[in-house]
C-alpha cells in the first residue's frame, strides 16, 4: 500500500512535477491499482495567479491552492474523512468557492455533500458559503450563485447571496425529481422532471415565476430530446436528441418557437459529452465513443477548441479534457487519460507554447508496466452486432486464462476504452480482460438499449456468451481457464453466465449483486417509488414463474464453477438478502462460495484498506481456479442435481 505524503511541502511540491515511478520487471503492486487517485480538482484562476488541486493522503484529503508560477502554499484546508473538493468556481481573481463530495462505490462515482465554502487565496480565509449543489455562477452578479436542493421528491432552485449565505428560492420544478437548465443570464426557464407513470418531462416558462407548460412528455422506450444547456442564441437549449434516428445526437431547442434542429449526430453511438467552456459557459464541442473517443467541435474557431485540437495531436492516443482555463485562454489545465494512463495534469501556456507536466493522478503506476485495451467487434448469433473491448499484457499467453468482466447497471451504462483500474490489475497478472457491450447497455441509440428490456438472463447473457466464445475460437481465451464478474448487474450476470453455460466458466466472482429478481421488485432503493416499481416491471416483466427462472437464487443448484461473493452490510441497492439467500443456496446445493462480508461497507467498498483487501482476495480467487488448464468438457465442481 502506498505510503502517505508526510508534509504538506512534500505535497505541493510533488504538485509541480509529473512524477513516474523507474521500470522494473514485476508487475506493480495489487495496492497501486487499489488506492484512489492522489489529486483531483487542479483548476486555474482566471488570472493565472493561484492553481488550486484536491490532494489526497490514504483515506483523507486537502483543498490547497498555490501561487503561479513561485508555487507558493497559501491555502492549505483538511477535508473530513473520504471526503474531498470535486467542484471548484473562482468568483473572483482571488475568491474561489468549492463543493465537497463523498467519494462513493469504491470508484471515481462522487456524491455532492451539499457543503459550500469559499475561500481568499491570498488570506487564506476559508468560510461557509451555505448549502446545495452548484447548478451555475452569475456573471454579472459575482456575489451570488445558482444552487440545487431536493426537497420532497421535487428540485427547489435558489439563487444563494455567497455574502450573507441568505439562499432565495427563485424555482420549483415542475415534476418529481425535477432538474433545472439556466439560461445564459442565469433565469430558469426549463425544467426536466419524471412524472408518477415513469415518464420524463420537460417544461418551460416564459419568464421567471410564471406558470410552469408542459412541451414534451416521453416513456422509457420513446425516442426523446432532453435539454442540457443554454444554446448559442437566446431562448435556445442545447438538447441531447434521439428522435429520427438511432441513435442520441446533439441539438438546439428554440424555446420561443419550439422547432429543434440536429446539429451533430453519430450513425452508431450516442453523444457522450459537451465539451463546455468553463470561463463564457457556452458550449464549443461534443464528445462521441464510437471504440475510442472521438470529438466534433461546434465552433472549431473557439480558443478552446483550437487547444483542444492541438493538445489531442500532441497526446495522440490518449484523451484531453480542458478543465480550467483563465478569462483570456492563455493558461489551461488540461487532464490527460487513456488506457494506460489513469490521468496526467498539465497546464497549457499558449503564449509560450509551453505544456508542463503538474500531477499524475496514480504516479505509482507507469505506462509501460500497464496494458493495451483494443476496441473489438463481432456478430452474436441472431446476426447483431455487439462490441466492446479486450485487454491484454504483451506477455500473456495464447491462449492464455481470461476474466469476463461484466459492467453494471445495466441499461444505459457501456464500457468505454480507457484505463480501469480492475482491468488493468487483472492485465498486469496475466489475465485476458473481456469487456462486453451486450444488448441493453446505453451509449448504441435507444433501439440497442430497449433490446435488452425483458431480456435479463436471456438475449443479454446470450451476447456475454458469444463474445466469451469468439474470444476462445480466435486463440485468446484457453476454454479450460475462463471466469466471469461484475458488480451490481453485473455480479447478476455473472451467476446467470454459469447457469446458462455451466461448461464454459470455471468460477463467477460477484459483488454487491442482485440475486433475486422477485427480491428486487420489493426491496432496495429504486423499488421505493412508483417510478422504480414501474421501470423495474417494465425491464424485467411480471412472470413469477420466468424471474424465478432468470434468479440466480433460485437456480443455484445448477451453478457447477466455484463461486465468490461480495457485499456491504450496508448497500440500499442491493440488500444484504440478495447475497444471503445465493450463499444459502449454494450451500443446500454443496457448492459453498466464498465470503466476503462487511457490515460498514455499502454497494460498493471505500477506504484504501477495505480496497486493498477486496482487490487482493478477488485476485487469489481468480489466480487459483484458473491455474491449471481443465477440459471445457469438464465441470470445475460437482454439486447436487436439481430437483
Amino acid at each position: 500500500m502506498p505510503k502517505p505524503h508526510r508534509t504538506v511541502s512534500r505535497v505541493m511540491a510533488a504538485i509541480c512535477f509529473l512524477a513516474l515511478p523507474a521500470a522494473g520487471g514485476e508487475p506493480p503492486p495489487v495496492a497501486a491499482f487499489a488506492a484512489l487517485p492522489e489529486v483531483e480538482g487542479i483548476t486555474i484562476s482566471p488570472t493565472g495567479r493561484y492553481i488550486t488541486a484536491s490532494i489526497r493522503q490514504g483515506d483523507r484529503a486537502q483543498f490547497q491552492i498555490i501561487t503561479h508560477p513561485e508555487r507558493e502554499i497559501k491555502v492549505n484546508v483538511r477535508l473530513g474523512d473520504k471526503r474531498e473538493v470535486t467542484k471548484v468556481v473562482w468568483l473572483s481573481d482571488d475568491v474561489a468557492l468549492f463543493e465537497q463530495s463523498w467519494r462513493v462505490m469504491g470508484t471515481d462515482y462522487k456524491v455532492p455533500t451539499g457543503a459550500l465554502s469559499t475561500v481568499h487565496a491570498e488570506t487564506g480565509f476559508v468560510q461557509p458559503a451555505g448549502g446545495g449543489n452548484v447548478i451555475d455562477i452569475l456573471p454579472n452578479q459575482p456575489d451570488h450563485i445558482l444552487v440545487y436542493v431536493p426537497e420532497n421528491r421535487f428540485g427547489l432552485a435558489y439563487r444563494l447571496d455567497i455574502q450573507t449565505r441568505r439562499p432565495r428560492q427563485v424555482a420549483r420544478s415542475a415534476a418529481p425529481f425535477g432538474t433545472f437548465i439556466p439560461d445564459a443570464d442565469g433565469n430558469i426557464l426549463i425544467t426536466v422532471g419524471q412524472s408518477k407513470d415513469n415518464r420524463q418531462q420537460v417544461h418551460t416558462r416564459p419568464a421567471p415565476r410564471k406558470r410552469w407548460r408542459l412541451v414534451a412528455s416521453f416513456g422509457a422506450e420513446d425516442e426523446a430530446w432532453l435539454p442540457v444547456r443554454f444554446g448559442p442564441r437566446p431562448n435556445t437549449y442545447y438538447t441531447l436528441d434521439s428522435r429520427g434516428g438511432s441513435t442520441e445526437g446533439l441539438g438546439v431547442y428554440d424555446a420561443s418557437t419550439g422547432q429543434h434542429q440536429i446539429i451533430i449526430r453519430h450513425p452508431r453511438v450516442d453523444a457522450t459529452s459537451l465539451l463546455v467552456d468553463p470561463v463564457a459557459r457556452v458550449v464549443y464541442g461534443v464528445r462521441f465513443d464510437d471504440h475510442y473517443p472521438r470529438f466534433s467541435y461546434t465552433n472549431p474557431s473557439h480558443p478552446l477548441a483550437r487547444q483542444h485540437a492541438s493538445l489531442s495531436k500532441m497526446f495522440d492516443g490518449d484523451t484531453v479534457a480542458l478543465r480550467s482555463t483563465t478569462r483570456d485562454y492563455r493558461l489551461a489545465v488540461a487532464l490527460v487519460t487513456g488506457d494506460r494512463r489513469p490521468g496526467d495534469y498539465f497546464l497549457v501556456d499558449t503564449e509560450k507554447r509551453k505544456v508542463e507536466p503538474l500531477k499524475s493522478r496514480k504516479p505509482q503506476l507507469k505506462r509501460e508496466s500497464l496494458s493495451p485495451s483494443s476496441p473489438i467487434e463481432l456478430k452474436v448469433r441472431d446476426g447483431t452486432t455487439i462490441y466492446g473491448y479486450l485487454t491484454s499484457s504483451a506477455t500473456a499467453q495464447r491462449p492464455g486464462p481470461m476474466v469476463v468482466y461484466v459492467h453494471g447497471g445495466p441499461h444505459g451504462l457501456r464500457d468505454y476504452w480507457g484505463y480501469d483500474d480492475t482491468v488493468q490489475m487483472l492485465a498486469s497478472r496475466g489475465f485476458h480482460v473481456l469487456q462486453v457491450n451486450f444488448r441493453g447497455s446505453g451509449g448504441y441509440g435507444i433501439d440497442f438499449e430497449r433490446a435488452g428490456f425483458g431480456q435479463w438472463g436471456r438475449r443479454m447473457q446470450d451476447d456475454i456468451t458469444d463474445a466469451t466464445r469468439w474470444a476462445i475460437a480466435n486463440g485468446t481465451a484457453d476454454p479450460g481457464r475462463i471466469c466471469i464478474f461484475g458488480a451490481s448487474y453485473g455480479a447478476y450476470s455473472a451467476m446467470m453466465g454459469t447457469i446458462r453455460e455451466p461448461d464454459l466458466y470455471r468460477c463467477a466472482l460477484g459483488m454487491y449483486g442482485i440475486y433475486d429478481l422477485i427480491l428486487l421488485q420489493k426491496q432496495g432503493d429504486i423499488s421505493r417509488t412508483l417510478a422504480g416499481q414501474k421501470f423495474i416491471r417494465r425491464i424485467l416483466g411480471t412472470d413469477p414463474d420466468e424471474l424465478m427462472a432468470t434468479s440466480p437464487t433460485h437456480q443455484a443448484c445448477r451453478i457447477r464453477a466455484r463461486v465468490m461473493l461480495v457485499h456491504g452490510g450496508l448497500d440500499e441497492r442491493a440488500p444484504p438478502e440478495h447475497a444471503t439467500r445465493l450463499r444459502k443456496a449454494l450451500v443446500r446445493a454443496g457448492n459453498e462460495p466464498e465470503w466476503l462480508f462487511d457490515r460498514q461497507q455499502g454497494h460498493g467498498f471505500l477506504g484504501d484498506a477495505a480496497r486493498v483487501d477486496l482487490f487482493e482476495r478477488m485476485l487469489a480467487f481468480l489466480q487459483e481456479h484458473t491455474g491449471n488448464r481443465a477440459s471445457p468438457e469438464q465441470a470445475p465442481l460437482g454439486s447436487k442435481a436439481c430437483r
